[in-house]
């Protein structure tokens, strides 16, 4: 949250400039507007959601579920980069989201095996249902406050356009109303002034928990390894040996493990690579633009091969 809060009060050097300041402050409007859409665009997630896992999920043992389920897994992933992407650009923080393209090369049953075992895909999920009782929450809330301090600020002229025998309980005779009013503005601006801080505080709040919810939990983007071994020119896999160079003859058969390597892809031989410089999985995903369960993919082959092959 710190991160999010020193976008709104990092610019301001005294105390004074960190009150007032936000009042004044383009993006503290952003920040409201983006808050106030969190209820429309929650309802529509959350309406659309029940109705399709609830068709999908009752006609799960026919095609139609399958037609309704799988274009709903992608569709909650890709609203889910959407909504990363308006945090990103009005809270000002990085969120950087897993990769969630389609990958090439794989077969569409593989590619819908590794969106489900995904941890962002369910945690997508929640924050997608979530965005509608919290966005009616902060609806409403935004909606009252406004319309309190909105009351207090314009109280003169409520008052001016009244009826003549209009009482607020303290007004003599011989003073009008709307010139009583005057002592309503003070406390409808304080009232502003606390709502713009409320808007800045609570949109820093829902920015921390959508980087929670959304965000690639890789904490560096590795860079692929280059140095894989030339001679191992497995299917799809290895580098070819450079062409100025005699291949080497062996004198000896090559070790067992060796044998085994060659067998991996080079996609497979550069994950080993990452791995062995102690990547996470997440960071892995990251580098080659691939999901986590893809990459678990390729580890658990690489570990099964280990466990055949030991050295």
């Amino acid at each position: 949250m710190n991160e999010a809060l020193d976008q709104v009060y990092g610019g301001y050097g005294s105390p004074l400039t960190k009150v007032f300041g936000p009042v004044i402050a383009p993006r503290t409007y952003l920040r409201a507007i983006h808050l106030l859409l969190m209820f429309p665009l929650g309802l529509a997630y959350f309406v659309g959601l029940v109705i399709a896992l609830s068709v999908g999920g009752a006609l799960i043992w026919t095609i139609v579920g399958a037609l309704v389920l799988i274009p709903t897994l992608y569709l909650t992933r890709w609203a889910g980069d959407i909504e990363a992407w308006l945090v990103r650009h009005v809270a000002q923080i990085e969120l950087r989201r897993p990769p969630t393209a389609i990958e090439l090369g794989q077969s569409f049953q593989s590619q819908l095996w590794t969106r489900l075992i995904d941890r962002n895909t369910w945690t997508g999920l929640v924050y997608l249902f979530a965005q509608f009782p919290v966005g009616l929450g902060l609806f409403v809330g935004l909606v009252v406050t406004s319309a309190v301090a909105g009351a207090f600020v314009s109280a003169p002229l409520l008052l001016a356009v009244a009826e003549p025998d209009f009482n607020i309980g303290w007004i003599t005779s011989d003073v009008n109303a709307w010139q009583e009013g005057f002592y309503l503005v003070p406390i409808g601006l304080v009232l502003f002034l606390i709502q713009v801080h409320l808007v800045n505080t609570i949109s820093a709040l829902h920015a921390m928990w959508a980087r929670f919810m959304l965000a690639s939990r890789a904490k560096t983007i590795p860079a692929i390894p280059e140095d894989v071994d030339p001679s191992l020119n497995g299917h799809d896999g290895g580098l070819d040996a450079p062409a100025n160079e005699p291949e080497p003859v062996l004198a000896e058969p090559r070790p067992t493990a060796l044998t085994g390597l060659a067998s991996l892809t080079r996609r497979e031989q550069e994950v080993l690579g990452l791995i062995a410089r102690g990547h996470s999985n997440a960071e892995i995903a990251e580098a080659f633009v691939i999901s986590e369960g893809t990459v678990k993919t390729h580890v658990k082959r690489v570990v099964g091969l280990q466990l055949e092959c030991p050295v």
